[in-house]
């Protein structure tokens, strides 16, 4: 690709299309709030704006950072369905499972201490509560439902589904409701910063709470913009 094509691609590409051909691009969406997942769909100059970004400096900086970064990404988009799944499923829905109840529980601790001081401590286990009780959920589903429909199809073994686009629907959209959930979250942290005398378990908690935004942003990455694209492709064959 020339330097031209990618700044015709600048113009008119996704956001999920910049962070699927450079994913060196995903750390600075993530610093600077662009979301590649839920919004993956909507233009790299819309979402931008949505941020007050200037789109040419952003990218300048996606190219710099890709001249200077080794190609040790992972190629997911390469990956076959059933390998994308078993990634998914043992690398992200496993940190789900396991960072929920420690995350829970430092909420709670810390809510106890300095929730009337800290009141925006309560929101926000509010919310974590509520994306947790969403989350649990929508992994069964996965799991139990869409997952070994998208194998079997992948694999020609026939699927309970003759077309995979309702259920994926129903996913994106319960994508789009922890994505809200946890935007919630970043703003009533103030973008994850604790009080300068936060005590360590108050700093704990939203450096847990940043790393699981991280993780919950590449694992609907993966699913809306690679797995779900490659399953509904199966249901056109």
């Amino acid at each position: 690709m020339t330097a031209t094509d990618q700044i015709i691609e600048m113009t008119t590409a996704s956001v999920a299309d910049i962070a699927l051909h450079f994913p060196q691009s995903i750390a600075i969406f993530n610093r600077y709030n662009v979301d590649y997942c839920c919004n993956g769909k909507k233009s790299f100059i819309q979402m931008c704006a949505k941020v007050n970004l200037s789109p040419e400096v952003l990218w300048k900086e996606i190219q710099e950072r890709q001249r200077n970064s080794g190609d040790n990404h992972l190629n997911f988009e390469s990956w076959e369905p059933s390998l994308l799944i078993d990634f998914i499923v043992q690398h992200h829905h496993k940190y789900v499972r396991e960072s929920i109840p420690q995350l829970q529980a430092l909420l709670d601790k810390v809510c106890s201490v300095h929730g009337v001081e800290q009141p925006q401590l309560l929101a926000i286990r509010n919310d974590f509560n509520a994306l947790a009780d969403e989350l649990l959920n929508h992994l069964t589903k996965e799991e139990n439902i869409l997952f070994p429909a998208i194998k079997r199809m992948s694999n020609h073994e026939g699927s309970t589904f003759t077309n995979l686009q309702a259920p994926v629907s129903v996913m994106e959209h319960e994508h789009e409701t922890a994505g809200k959930l946890i935007k919630s979250i970043r703003s009533l942290s103030d973008n994850y910063t604790p009080p300068d005398n936060a005590c360590l378990s108050f700093q704990m908690t939203y450096k847990l709470l940043q790393e699981f935004e991280s993780d919950l942003m590449q694992h609907i990455h993966l699913e809306n913009n690679i797995l779900f694209h490659k399953a509904l492709e199966l249901t056109s064959i």
